[in-house]
């Protein structure tokens, strides 16, 4: 059943991308009320498979690649709702709407894995993914303005402005938008990253700490932290900021999907007995 409501969230995904295209190419200032409306029962249809999910397995929905990765599309629709609601952009949609999708996808292709452990249900460990998951959500929000900042940027130094430029906001709202969202979302993947050590202190033994997914979720966060501390200063914004954005999103995709099946304590897979096995790693559950 969970499935088939992610597959229908899917459906309404791949409308609110249709609808939203002829908004573009008339330039409107303001997403339709079909557009929204697809977003919405997308949304709210993937929520009741998230929480049927939930109640199926009595863990939250993150354990293997295909849940965490439907979970993650979800809270980057509900950012991307929060964000619109706020700043009115009607193509930040055609940037994060794909994305969505693809990630939705991706989740259905992948599948998931049904299996029993209790260490996922521990109360480290759901911080430290929900925490994780909050603020990726957040921070491709950033990634977006930062993308259209760079093209509008790019725009306006021509001489001939193509379409792009009538349908882009300016700059001052763009940058606005990728620095609100990074301080939304650097909080949550610092605790998520604090909760994770605390737990893998109480959990793992051996050099846990030099597993390729732990490197690599520290080298993003301190991407993130760089471009926070340096816009707090005042020593960044504008075009190096966003740039140094596109840079630690390429590095948050990396963490989240690529180095997974390379990772001794995060690759993960159900043994015949149902539970779960790291690879490298002792057997917990």
């Amino acid at each position: 059943m969970s499935t088939f409501l992610v597959w229908t969230a899917l459906g309404f995904y791949g409308l609110a991308i249709a609808s939203s295209l002829p908004s573009v190419i008339r330039r409107r200032e303001r997403l339709t009320s079909t557009t929204l409306a697809a977003v919405g029962a997308g949304l709210s249809s993937h929520l009741v498979a998230l929480v049927l999910a939930t109640a199926s397995r009595n863990r939250l929905p993150f354990a293997d690649v295909g849940s965490a990765t439907s979970l993650l599309a979800f809270l980057v629709g509900i950012a991307f709702l929060a964000s619109y609601v706020k700043y009115r952009i009607m193509t930040l949609g055609i940037f994060i709407l794909p994305l969505i999708f693809v990630l939705t996808l991706g989740s259905l292709l992948q599948g998931e894995v049904d299996f029993e452990s209790a260490p996922f249900r521990t109360r480290w460990l759901i911080v430290h993914t929900s925490s994780l998951f909050v603020g990726y959500a957040a921070l491709f929000v950033t990634f977006a303005a930062s993308l259209m900042y760079l093209i509008q940027e790019k725009e306006l130094k021509s001489r001939k402005p193509r379409a792009f430029y009538y349908r882009l906001p300016s700059l001052e709202i763009l940058d606005d938008l990728a620095f609100k969202t990074l301080i939304l979302g650097l909080p949550f993947v610092t605790l998520g990253i604090i909760s994770g050590f605390l737990w893998a202190a109480q959990t793992w033994e051996g050099l846990w700490g030099l597993d390729p997914k732990i490197v690599a979720s520290v080298v993003t966060w301190a991407v993130y932290m760089v471009i926070f501390s340096a816009r707090l200063a005042g020593r960044l914004h504008g075009r190096r900021a966003a740039i140094l954005a596109l840079v630690g999103f390429a590095a948050l995709i990396f963490t989240f999907l690529g180095v997974t099946y390379a990772s001794s304590v995060h690759g993960y897979f159900p043994t015949q007995e149902g539970s779960l096995e790291y690879w490298g790693g002792p057997r917990l559950g």
